[in-house]
């Protein structure tokens, strides 16, 4: 990452992360288009409708070990080997505590959160009993996400993938076992994907243990040291929460939606399952600068660090403009997919919602490629805060104030691009401020290649 051409480096480092995430995301993907020819559009229904309550933890958790991986990188990359070490193992056993007790709250609290949220009784069952079978083995989601945020950060995103090819395959057979062959429902589609998350999380740890790991890293000696832990907390918290803000805010959409109806619910379900590829594009190039910005800025190439966000904002608008091209001109055949020809009422509803995001999907980068390249640097408050106002606050002010006023799914689902366009705009701005600051060494040659 801190030399040769930055494009080149920068789609390197991106497509086994893309394809990482892919896999990943194929837990969800499968446990819907299973669960949808299966059980019914009530399945997918239920499935769906605890999908932000879901996130929630997840996505905390995520953002900490992210800020995690920054320090990682960092420290990788000003070659400092025993801090990096220190590091590595306190954040696997902040992964071991914090995932442990995320599970027993989540399976205590799972129906006090649905009812919050609003879920029909006619689905009420099903969704609880994958929540509480989802959060049962939450720490192993954890725990890869962890581990592979470590090999990430150490500049080894090859493996990750291949670890998620493996376990996705897994999923994929459990899903058909359990859901198609023993009829175990909505149920057995949670079980498959704790299964095979727990063969994630045990093939991630082992390999940090690998050549191309860390050198010295061993699960037994996971601990918290206190000087890497003040580091993690003080850089990883407002990462966290600023990737928590987004289901917080989405829960109250979420629950907009289930007030709408089954019908509804299944045909946004439909709309998460065709665009995540947009999702995972954009994070996955977000992940790729952030490293990027981060390795250099630890090795003290700051003009290299900002020609690598403008380069790696460049490729993610691309790469997603012409993805929102697809989906909407494909949103229909994509779709019945997911459903059997029974429930195909629900295709017009997904159509028409997706026909108003697709073009509207680039607006999205540019807040997620100029915030990731912000923490690369090491300032991770000031971003949460942003996303805090512009992005989660837009979300509730418009759930409350814009959708009694003029009812209607589209309506709702308007609330995205409102925030995603104003969040753009706050990290476009700050990034102007920041880069001349934090990146900016006016001793420092601009040379480099794009």
């Amino acid at each position: 990452m801190t030399r040769g051409v930055i494009w080149k480096n920068l789609l390197i480092f991106f497509l086994p992360i893309l394809a990482g995430n892919f896999f990943q995301q194929f837990y969800t993907t499968a446990d819907a288009v299973i669960v949808g020819q299966f059980v019914g559009k009530n399945g997918l229904a239920a499935v769906d409708s605890v999908y932000s309550l879901l996130k929630l933890p997840v996505n905390f958790f995520v953002g900490l070990s992210g800020g995690a991986a920054i320090i990682v990188s960092q420290l990788f990359g000003a070659g400092k080997r025993r801090e990096l070490l220190d590091a590595v193992h306190t954040v696997v056993a902040f992964g071991l505590a914090g995932g442990a007790v995320l599970s027993v709250l989540g399976v205590a609290t799972a129906p006090v959160c649905l009812r919050w949220l609003d879920v029909p009784e006619d689905i009420f069952p099903s969704a609880l009993s994958y929540v509480r079978i989802y959060y049962a083995g939450f720490v192993f989601s954890m725990l890869y996400n962890i581990g592979a945020g470590v090999l990430r950060a150490v500049g080894n995103s090859q493996t990750p993938f291949c670890v998620l090819v493996v376990s996705g395959g897994v999923n994929v057979v459990l899903d058909l076992l359990f859901v198609g062959l023993f009829r175990w429902g909505v149920s057995g589609a949670a079980l498959a994907t704790a299964a095979a998350q727990m063969l994630s999380a045990l093939l991630a740890l082992n390999a940090l243990n690998e050549k191309n790991g860390v050198e010295g890293f061993s699960v037994r000696r996971a601990r918290f040291h206190r000087p890497a832990l003040r580091a993690i907390v003080c850089l990883g918290l407002p990462v966290g929460l600023q990737s928590s803000l987004y289901p917080v805010a989405n829960m109250m959409i979420q629950g907009a939606v289930n007030r709408t109806g089954t019908n509804n619910i299944a045909a946004w379900a439909l709309c998460g399952k065709l665009d995540f590829m947009i999702w995972l594009a954009a994070d996955s190039l977000a992940a790729a600068i952030s490293t990027f910005v981060a390795q250099n800025y630890g090795a003290g190439q700051f003009a290299r660090s900002r020609r690598g966000v403008l380069v790696g904002t460049g490729m993610t608008a691309s790469l997603v403009a012409a993805l929102g091209a697809a989906l909407y001109l494909w949103n229909e055949p994509l779709g019945r997919l997911f459903v059997n020809p029974s429930d195909h009422d629900v295709i017009p509803i997904m159509a028409q919602l997706m026909r108003f995001l697709s073009p509207l999907y680039f607006v999205y980068v540019f807040g997620e490629a100029f915030s990731a390249a912000i923490r690369g640097a090491g300032e991770t408050l000031r971003p949460m805060l942003l996303t805090l106002i512009a992005t989660c606050t837009s979300r509730v002010l418009w759930i409350l104030f814009v959708v009694p006023r003029s009812r209607g799914l589209i309506t709702i689902v308007a609330s995205y691009p409102v925030s995603w366009a104003l969040t753009a705009v706050s990290f476009a701005v700050y990034y102007r401020i920041f880069a001349g600051k934090r990146l900016m060494n006016p001793a420092e040659e601009a040379t480099g290649s794009y």
